[in-house]
């Protein structure tokens, strides 16, 4: 099947099922009007929970680990999985309980003096000499806007950014803070690598123009339009599992190459490229149904597996050649090499 551009966004336009429908949240980051108060670095070599840079008074701060989470930018978006960052967010909420709903509640500046007593002079501190104001704390000198991000803190979801283009990778703990963006709650959470496979996937470079076809012209990722992202689930279990696996050798890929840093290893980022390239290979043909070469798909059967193992008990180093050791099973048993991408076509993989 060849199709131009114009075909490939009509036939993406045409699927029914969005992200909205199974989603049980879609929604914005935090916003705050001081966010060179609220956003910190951790000092590079630093080993101290409580020692950081505050942005805004150009200095190291000591504050309460408690109250500080780690901190998302658009800029340096993560796909698949998020890595250990220098960034943070300060926030001073906590958890309060109400029946079955759970939400955070900002501490009051006189409770915040008692149990948080760094924190607290750490904000009157930039409120007099960053903001020139000596008028007593008051919570709106640190609170925030982004209900719905605070009432799922600590959920597991998907940050879905907007660096170079559109990129999502799975929060397992819930616990990151970001502005710029939007947070996914599936519904269902055993779709969650699924869906984050999907929004990393070739079809999430066509998004921007299906949104242009419908005379949307905001970004792809705020909320209200992420909940109209096409959703397809492939007719068979199959590729479905093989995708969800898949996407999981690719978070733990991500965080491989982060971890070796600028010394990575080239064949760690080959590994990965070829774990994506056979994602996108599924996802695409799951959207468009014209069936990938048996002896691909037969390959793939046999050789991915859940996490290629356990990836609590393995070395990082048996798993990276666990997942060589498959990548050469399935180049010598199938005719993976005739796939390829095809840069004139919108990114779309050359089979389209």
């Amino acid at each position: 099947m060849f199709l131009n551009e114009n075909e490939i966004v009509e036939k993406i336009s045409e699927f029914s099922t969005t992200l909205g429908d199974i989603s049980e949240s879609i929604f914005g980051g935090v916003s705050t009007k001081n966010g060179l108060m609220h956003r910190l670095t951790v000092p590079e070599g630093s080993d101290s929970e409580s020692l950081y840079l505050c942005e805004g008074l150009c200095k190291p701060v000591i504050l309460e680990s408690e109250l500080i989470y780690p901190y998302v930018s658009g800029i340096f978006s993560e796909k698949f999985a998020f890595n250990s960052s220098t960034y943070r967010f300060m926030l001073p909420y906590e958890l309060s309980e109400k029946g079955n709903r759970k939400e955070y509640r900002i501490i009051p500046p006189e409770e915040l003096k008692v149990r948080f007593p760094m924190t607290y002079g750490r904000i009157m501190e930039f409120k007099n000499q960053f903001s020139h104001n000596d008028s007593p704390l008051e919570p709106a000198d640190y609170s925030v806007r982004g209900r719905k991000l605070l009432e799922y803190l600590n959920t597991p979801k998907i940050i879905a950014t907007e660096g170079y283009h559109l990129q999502a990778a799975y929060d397992t703990s819930g616990n990151h803070i970001f502005e710029d963006g939007c947070g996914i709650v599936l519904k269902d959470p055993e779709k969650y690598l699924y869906v984050t496979a999907v929004l990393n996937s070739q079809i999430s470079r066509i998004f921007p123009s299906v949104c242009e076809s419908e005379m949307i012209y905001s970004s792809s990722v705020t909320p209200a339009v992420m909940k109209r992202f096409p959703i397809v689930f492939p007719e068979d279990r199959l590729t479905e599992n093989l995708i969800t696996n898949i996407s999981g050798y690719l978070m733990f890929l991500n965080q491989q190459t982060y971890a070796a840093g600028y010394g990575a290893a080239n064949w760690i980022d080959e590994l990965s490229g070829f774990y994506e390239q056979i994602s996108d290979l599924l996802v695409v043909d799951a959207y468009f149904g014209e069936g990938i070469d048996p002896n691909l798909l037969n390959a793939l059967e046999e050789n991915i597996h859940p996490y290629a193992g356990d990836m609590e008990a393995e070395s990082d180093e048996s798993l990276l050649s666990v997942l060589y050791y498959i990548k050469q099973r399935i180049l010598e048993s199938s005719n993976f090499k005739k796939y390829g991408f095809d840069a004139e076509s919108a990114g779309m993989l050359s089979f389209l």
